[in-house]
């Protein structure tokens, strides 16, 4: 029997036509593609750790209107994931609906709607991805939350005040970005007469940079 098939393979073999069993190196194409590779500056988080920031936006106060807010924030990046942050914010508190309705009744006099806080924040980066932009910009991007304590100086006191929130970042260059943040700030008082938690909203954008 393996007789019988080494001959069949032979056969087969020999039968082959010799075009088919020496295939001949093929020959290099008549025009070669002048396809060269296009070099990408991508942003990232520049090697330096500390970023400064200023911020503007608007400070809505519970029971006193919303209020343009301004400020600064200081930022150590401890990894790629974590980062502490020091802030300080200012803004001025309206009239409220009551004191709007009643005429000449102050609630509070013009020192002491001077609002400021500030907050000391840790913070975790946990969505990093891109933004494209028309013109065929690519930007790295990063949501984060981030929350802490501090406190707030409204109404002739000084109040332990809580905050958190979260924020989507831009990376314009290696060392300049772009935050956008929404925020709660918390902390009680009774500056209409009876003690409240005071949730205040803070909506706002900075532009960062790193050193």
């Amino acid at each position: 029997m393996k007789v019988v098939i080494a001959a069949a393979f032979l056969v087969v073999i020999l039968a082959t036509p010799e075009d088919v069993r020496a295939q001949p190196e093929r020959e290099p194409p008549l025009i070669e593609p002048d396809v060269k590779p296009e070099p990408v500056d991508q942003a990232l988080v520049d090697s330096e750790n500390f970023e400064v920031a200023a911020v503007v936006g608007w400070l809505n106060i519970e029971d006193f209107g919303s209020s343009f807010m301004y400020g600064g924030r200081l930022t150590y990046n401890i990894s790629e994931s974590f980062f502490v942050e020091a802030g300080i914010g200012f803004a001025e508190a309206e009239e409220t609906s009551f004191e709007r309705l009643a005429g000449d009744v102050r609630l509070l006099p013009d020192d002491d709607r001077d609002y400021r806080w500030y907050h000391l924040n840790l913070g975790y980066r946990l969505l990093p991805g891109e933004a494209f932009f028309p013109g065929g910009y690519v930007f790295n991007t990063n949501f984060y939350l981030t929350g802490g304590a501090g406190a707030t100086d409204f109404a002739g006191d000084n109040r332990f005040t809580v905050n958190y929130g979260a924020g989507y970042q831009v990376l314009f260059t290696d060392s300049l970005s772009l935050h956008l943040n929404a925020r709660q700030h918390l902390f009680d008082s009774d500056i209409l007469g009876e003690d409240k938690t005071f949730v205040n909203t803070e909506l706002s954008a900075s532009v960062s940079m790193f050193f």
